[in-house]
C-alpha cells in the first residue's frame, strides 16, 4: 500500500483513461465504487491507495458546439458529494500511516 500523500491525480473527471482490469475487478468487489460521474475520481483514489502507479499522458478534450451532456445537474453533483465524503473518511483512517511516512522520510538520510 502506498504510504505517502500525492498530488499525482491531476485532473479525475476529464480525459481519456485505461485501468488495469484486474485491479479495477479487485476493487470493485471490495469497495462501493460510483457508477456515474462519481466513478473515475473515486477509481482513481482507491487504486492510488492500493498503489498503482499512473501514466499521465496530456489530451485534448473537444465538446462538439452542439454536444448533449451526461451530467445531470442534482444527481451528480449529490453523487459526487458523496464519494467526496466515503474518500475523506478512507483517507482518515490512513492518516497515521500518511503521517508516518512523511516524518520517516525527513528523517532518512539523504
Amino acid at each position: 500500500m502506498d504510504q505517502h500523500a500525492s498530488f499525482e491525480i491531476v485532473d479525475g473527471m476529464c480525459g481519456f483513461r485505461l485501468y488495469p482490469l484486474a485491479a479495477l475487478m479487485e476493487l470493485d468487489g471490495q469497495a462501493r465504487m460510483g457508477r456515474r460521474m462519481d466513478f473515475d475520481p473515486e477509481v482513481l483514489v482507491r487504486l492510488k491507495w492500493r498503489g498503482l502507479q499512473f501514466v499521465g499522458v496530456p489530451t485534448r478534450v473537444r465538446y462538439p458546439l452542439d454536444g448533449r451532456s451526461n451530467f445531470k445537474l442534482g444527481l451528480d453533483n449529490w453523487l459526487i458529494s458523496c464519494m467526496h465524503t466515503r474518500l475523506f473518511f478512507g483517507m482518515l483512517t490512513r492518516l497515521p500511516s500518511l503521517l508516518w511516512g512523511k516524518w520517516s522520510d525527513q528523517r532518512a538520510p539523504s
